[in-house]
């Protein structure tokens, strides 16, 4: 069985490249990698997607009924009293409604107050006082602007982290005084997204090197073959046209080379020719070295010859219909 090494299968690919089939199939190929990467990374898109939707969707359920759930209308008072027993009440009440809505602490509910573009939170799970902040963010700005409970489908990450976060408006007396949102920790989520878009972005080289690779074993199966074939009519049909022994390329050779090439192209080996022509296998070695040499014919172009010589004496020999 034939050794293959890395530089052998190098050399053979670099040899096959010139092939239009080998070309044909590589590119074929490199096209089928390529639409399933798209189709991996457009099925990717689509599912977080959708996981963000549902994600955005059910945290806005959750902070309608929050909101809905008790009366949250002194919320803009807490600011200016954070230590006073309304704090603390309304801290004891998120608590209970998180860990009843994210039981397994995937996220939480909480309050916030917009006072002059800056946001002031209580955290049901923060042990300090209500603190400012900083500036208010677009979906926070967005509820108090538009009346209406507003969402983030796209993870959005602050001081307190990474989330998807659903906010809904508190009134009192036709104003509003708060919101009520509910957030989910996607944090986990951006680093695993982030770590698989890199990973098909790292996987297309392999995917090229695998590419190369299959074509390679294709050109051994099926392409070395069907280029054989091709030769083999090609010759014919430059046979055919010359059809003079001056066009013939074995002309120039000796007669015990022509010997050799007719063995050659009868399929004979080099030790059946060796013992046909009673020599030792090295002449028979060199007289093919010195065939190569003059015509630029290797073992297989003379069975190629062959063929396309049968094939062309057949066509010759048949009457015409």
């Amino acid at each position: 069985m034939a050794k293959f090494t890395k530089r052998s299968i190098l050399q053979t690919i670099a040899r096959r490249s010139g092939s239009p089939t080998f070309r044909r199939s590589f590119a074929l190929i490199l096209v089928a990698e390529a639409v399933t990467i798209f189709v991996a990374w457009f099925l990717l898109d689509s599912n977080v997607s959708r996981w963000t939707y549902e994600k955005a969707a059910q945290a806005m359920r959750i902070s309608q009924r929050v909101a809905s759930s008790a009366d949250w209308s002194l919320v803009d008072t807490v600011p200016k009293d954070r230590d006073s027993l309304l704090f603390q009440n309304y801290r004891q009440i998120l608590m209970k409604r998180s860990q009843h809505y994210f039981p397994q602490n995937e996220g939480d509910v909480y309050l916030a107050v917009v006072e002059h573009g800056e946001t002031y939170i209580i955290d049901p799970f923060d042990l300090h006082p209500m603190d400012d902040e900083g500036r208010a963010n677009k979906w926070e700005l967005a509820a108090y602007s538009t009346a209406k409970t507003t969402y983030n489908i796209v993870p959005f990450s602050d001081n307190t982290g990474t989330y998807l976060a659903a906010l809904t408006p508190i009134f009192r007396n036709g104003r509003i005084v708060g919101l009520l949102g509910a957030e989910y920790d996607s944090a986990t989520f951006g680093e695993f997204q982030g770590l698989v878009r890199k990973a098909f972005w790292l996987s297309i080289l392999p995917a090229i090197l695998l590419s190369l690779m299959l074509a390679y074993v294709l050109a051994t199966m099926f392409v070395e073959p069907m280029e054989i074939f091709r030769r083999i009519d090609e010759t014919a049909i430059e046979q055919s046209a010359a059809g003079t022994a001056k066009d013939n390329p074995l002309s120039c050779l000796s007669a015990r080379e022509k010997e050799v090439a007719e063995l050659v192209r009868r399929g004979l080996r080099n030790k059946e020719i060796a013992d046909a022509l009673v020599v030792t296998p090295e002449t028979v070695k060199q007289h093919l070295k010195n065939i190569r040499e003059k015509t630029g014919l290797t073992r297989v172009d003379l069975a190629v010859q062959a063929e396309a010589r049968r094939i062309l004496l057949i066509q010759e020999s048949t009457p015409l219909a």
